[in-house]
């Protein structure tokens, strides 16, 4: 009886054995693992181990199945959504295909479904989407710029001085503004292909300061320090940085951030949105009537990210030179403004009493001293 147990256990190793070569065999062309793999443990150690091992063979042949039957068929939208799924579903517990984006992150492979799979599934579980979201909403960039956020794909900025995917600058994080004199290294990757029959899609890129003081109006407006149209991006697109001159069309050239004295922190927030025809305007922009006259919405805007900067004695010369170079002129210093013109004047129902206190208490003033003096005062 033992015996007859050992050499079935054995047999469903064996059978095991070809989880990989399987995949290959019946779809060479979806197979996202790049080399064999090796079980864990030696066949016929663990029982539960091969019964496990096989089951998972069994349930991608029967996927792998589906999945061709599925190809022969006409093409349309509908059924080019069922394959990918059905690829997802055969692939994404495939011990190979695991080890493969464990090494890879994916990287090189994103033409596979299950890869971007799993690859969304990390940045939505490991905390990357949460955390843009929060930042997103805790810096006010909804509702100030946008209404609301619906999703977004990861929108990586890292600068010269942290190159590294790994050394990527956080969401809302506080940069030295010397540190953006040049523009910063930005890719994003998207995990779905556009809804064309294109694999690719046109984009645009923004890069929007909500925080740029006007005088005029004693308030803050919106300033573009980037804008980019005619971006081509696909899955595939993950490692190409949207700064980068031979991409796209570029209608606003880069202007480094320059907060000025005294003008608080600014948050320059990062854009790639679907395609708009029309090109923004450096100064006076507002994002949601951009939007709203090129038919888009929130919801075209697959990729955001920001970062945050201020005046400091160390950036002082740079951001003297920046508003010399780029706006011609010198740079401004802020200071508080009175409690009247911040908070609007006058400033309460008790503030006004008192000016008319004031006002009447003048008026008895100059008509005592004229009808001593006996003539006007003027």
């Amino acid at each position: 009886m033992k015996s007859q147990l050992s050499r079935n256990a054995l047999a469903i190793a064996r059978r095991h054995r070809a989880v990989p070569s399987l995949a290959r065999a019946q779809s060479t062309t979806s197979d996202p693992s790049s080399s064999s793999w090796t079980p864990a443990l030696p066949a016929g150690t663990s029982r539960a181990y091969d019964e496990a091992l096989s089951y998972l063979t069994s349930y991608q042949s029967r996927s792998l199945a589906r999945l061709e039957s599925l190809r022969k068929l006409p093409s349309s939208p509908e059924s080019s959504a069922e394959i990918d799924r059905l690829e997802v579903e055969a692939y994404v517990n495939d011990p190979a295909t695991r080890r493969t984006f464990r090494e890879t992150d994916g990287r090189g492979h994103m033409d596979k479904s299950v890869m971007r799979h799993l690859a969304e599934q990390r940045w939505k579980r490991q905390g990357g989407l949460d955390l843009l979201m929060q930042r997103v909403h805790q810096l006010n960039v909804v509702p100030d710029l946008l209404p609301d956020l619906p999703s977004a794909c990861p929108l990586t900025l890292s600068t010269t001085s942290t190159s590294t995917s790994a050394s990527a600058v956080e969401p809302g994080s506080i940069q030295s503004s010397s540190v953006l004199a040049s523009p910063p290294r930005l890719t994003l990757q998207l995990f779905d292909h556009p809804s064309t029959s294109s694999p690719e899609g046109q984009f645009t890129l923004l890069v929007v300061d909500p925080d740029s003081p006007s005088p005029e109006t004693q308030s803050f407006g919106q300033r573009v320090h980037y804008a980019k149209v005619d971006i081509p991006l696909s899955v595939l697109s993950g490692e190409i940085d949207l700064f980068d001159q031979s991409l796209g069309k570029e209608v606003l050239s880069w202007e480094p951030p320059a907060p000025a004295q005294g003008s608080g922190k600014h948050r320059y927030v990062f854009l790639v949105l679907r395609q708009t025809s029309s090109a923004p305007t450096r100064e006076g922009f507002d994002l949601r009537s951009y939007l709203s006259s090129e038919g888009r919405s929130a919801a075209d805007v697959v990729g955001i990210t920001l970062v945050r900067s201020q005046w400091t004695k160390d950036d002082e010369q740079h951001i003297s030179d920046t508003y010399r170079n780029f706006r011609g002129v010198e740079a401004p210093v802020y200071g508080k403004p009175p409690k009247e013109m911040k908070y609007g004047y006058p400033l309460s129902a008790k503030a006004v009493q008192a000016e008319e206190i004031r006002r009447e208490a003048w008026d008895n003033a100059v008509a005592e001293l004229e009808s001593v003096v006996g003539e006007p005062r003027v």
